[in-house]
């Protein structure tokens, strides 16, 4: 499972700096083909070890730890529907948002691209905490851009077309 290296390519807080006058603005003295990160209170200067086109570690966007986060079905039914269509069709159907529903909330210390790296190696509990049953997505934002994992028989497929928004909006409605 390859996951791609975020960059910096398109965010609106990247700023290269082109005028041939060196002026000050947002708190640092701007000088012609200096990069510079508009994220946060101060605009701050790319240095020359820094990525560069990948987001650098200090970026104000980035999310220390990451967010965790486990949807299940909304209930029983939409179990069962999903169940029973990767059944007939003999192979495991990509998750639709709207059948998912929150069950938890969390925070973990692994990015990403290191989950992709172990997750279908180690058991869920070691690397999650938390127990993820077959056809359940795992969300991980690292504040740059969230991935979805979808648990199969096979173990962990990426879910990139998984509507989180849509899944946020529903409730659990059996919790027996």
């Amino acid at each position: 499972m390859q996951l791609r290296k975020e960059t910096c390519i398109g965010c609106e807080c990247e700023l290269q700096y082109t005028k041939s006058i060196p002026t000050k603005q947002m708190g640092v003295m701007m000088h012609m083909g200096e990069r510079f990160c508009t994220g946060g209170k101060r605009a701050r200067k790319f240095k020359r070890s820094d990525p560069k086109i990948y987001v650098p570690d200090w970026c104000p966007k980035r999310k220390k730890p990451c967010e965790l986060r486990v949807y299940c079905f909304k209930n029983k039914n939409e179990w069962r529907l999903h169940e029973m269509l990767c059944h007939d069709l003999s192979m495991d159907i990509s998750p639709d948002g709207w059948r998912y529903a929150p069950l938890y909330e969390l925070h973990t210390d692994l990015t990403p691209q290191e989950f992709a790296k172990i997750c279908n190696d180690a058991p869920d509990a070691e690397t999650l905490h938390v127990a993820v049953h077959r056809h359940y997505v795992v969300e991980i934002d690292d504040g740059l851009r969230p991935v979805f994992f979808y648990k199969t028989e096979r173990g962990y497929e990426l879910a990139p077309s998984f509507d989180a928004a849509e899944a946020r909006k529903n409730k659990r409605e059996d919790t027996d």
